[in-house]
């Protein structure tokens, strides 16, 4: 489909308020781009802390010092350009506002810049406990990407690239979806781009399924619902070439057509670990660091097998949903992306 005829039938289907600019026909090819600088970023996505937390498959009782022990990784790294949250810092529930002070005092101790996605957590308060819900996080957020009104944004962090946080969360859903508004916002955003070498897209819930249970209606729940819609919009774009996810805690990695979706694993569920990605001209490589902790990597293990989303996922035997969190591949935990 060509470009202007996407965003045709994109604001017609959404009756957006206003026209969007036609997508302009001058790209930068990204095989020809040269000078991408070399830099590194850490992906941390799914924290659900909980202070007073109860374990499931997710180790909230626990989640407090696995973000601790994540933060302690992230200085024992080389020097990052910056830090993404993917989403889910907070677990929905009564101690919403305790869990966030947690998060907003100790995410004080990274010594470089940090930007923040909502994930469905923070938008799915729960009736009656929760204190907090999206204007909530957007407000107290602020400056970290988010704004009050504005879950969605840009960042330029290094010369040449941009990285655009894309809210697909649904308030009270656990499934992802493009709004007709979203898309636009998007398509425009992408087209102001267009001069980058590189555009890395992140969202909460995936835009590909890490297995094919993604696609049944039981397990929908970590999609975006209209996935092939975002893609084909992002397809359109050469320098897009990298889309972060997290939501499912799983690793998983998969390249369709220019771009590499990756879906990055939790840090309240096993294996307990961020993705690093290391970017220079040649290629991005990336690769999961776990946590120096294996005695709350080792119960997150148990917790992981005993609870009824492994029966979900291979009913005959649920501990292969150890190999799943982790990566099924050796690409899917760590691969270097050819640019």
């Amino acid at each position: 489909m060509q470009r202007r005829t996407f965003l045709k039938n994109l604001l017609t289907a959404g009756a957006a308020a206003a026209a969007a600019p036609l997508i302009g026909e001058t790209f930068i090819p990204f095989a020809e781009a040269a000078g991408i600088p070399k830099f590194s970023f850490a992906h941390i996505t799914d924290l659900h802390l909980d202070v007073k937390g109860t374990s499931t498959w997710q180790y909230r009782e626990k989640s407090v010092p696995l973000f601790i022990d994540t933060l302690r990784q992230i200085g024992r790294l080389q020097k990052l350009s910056f830090v993404l949250f993917g989403g889910d810092q907070v677990h929905a529930g009564p101690n919403d506002r305790e869990s966030l002070f947690v998060f907003q005092e100790w995410a004080k101790q990274l010594d470089v810049t940090h930007y923040i996605l909502l994930g469905n957590m923070e938008v799915s308060p729960i009736p009656g406990k929760s204190k907090f819900g999206r204007s909530e996080y957007l407000f107290a957020l602020r400056g970290r990407g988010l704004e009050p009104g504005q879950a969605s944004w840009t960042a330029d962090p290094v010369k040449g690239v941009r990285v655009i946080g894309f809210d697909v969360t649904v308030d009270g859903k656990p499934y992802g979806e493009a709004s007709p508004l979203g898309l636009k916002w998007l398509a425009e955003t992408l087209d102001d781009a267009k001069d980058k070498k590189l555009v890395i897209v992140a969202t909460h819930q995936l835009l590909l399924p890490t297995c094919p249970r993604d696609s049944t209606p039981e397990w929908s729940l970590f999609m975006v619902k209209n996935h092939a819609v975002v893609r084909e919009l992002l397809e359109q774009y050469p320098n897009v070439r990298l889309v972060l996810s997290g939501h499912h805690h799983v690793s998983k990695v998969e390249t369709v057509k220019q771009i590499t979706y990756v879906s990055d694993p939790a840090i309240v569920t096993y294996p307990c670990a961020f993705r690093l990605f290391e970017v220079a001209s040649e290629g991005i490589h990336l690769k999961n660091i776990g946590l120096g902790d294996r005695s709350l990597v080792n119960r997150a293990r148990d917790l992981l097998v005993a609870d009824p989303y492994a029966k979900l996922y291979d009913p005959s035997n649920p501990q292969n949903v150890l190999a799943y969190s982790v990566g099924l591949t050796e690409q899917d935990r760590e691969a270097t992306i050819a640019l």
